[in-house]
């Protein structure tokens, strides 16, 4: 014997309701994002090593470190914020400024970010 159910209004992309009922929602990541994403971990990942090489040069190496790994692990989120990266790089930038290839890296970050 099956169960009744009275339902009002409902208002959704997904609804199942009932015995052995399923809702699925499948998305697909837009392969352009994608790849942006993947450039700029590329580059994160870049600007972290050129870190190491001029870290005498950094003002606080270890903070301004500790901002770009925060940086690689919000790339690696499914669905990175850009406005937090973009916080994160405004935080690194005064402290990598009087590098030039740590500037320019910065650069190159902030210009695929803000295409995400």
């Amino acid at each position: 014997m099956g169960q009744k159910y009275k339902i009002g209004k409902i208002s959704s992309k997904n609804t199942a309701v009932g015995d052995r009922a399923k809702a699925e929602h499948t998305s697909y990541a837009n392969p352009k994002n994608t790849e942006m994403q993947m450039q700029a971990l590329d580059q994160i990942r870049q600007l972290i090593e050129l870190m190491a090489t001029h870290s005498e040069e950094i003002d606080s190496p270890d903070t301004a470190l500790a901002y770009a790994e925060s940086i690689e692990d919000a790339l690696n989120e499914e669905s990175p914020s850009r406005s937090r990266i973009e916080k994160l790089i405004g935080n690194i930038a005064p402290a990598v400024g009087g590098v030039t290839a740590l500037a320019k890296a910065i650069d190159a970050i902030h210009a695929t970010v803000s295409h995400l």
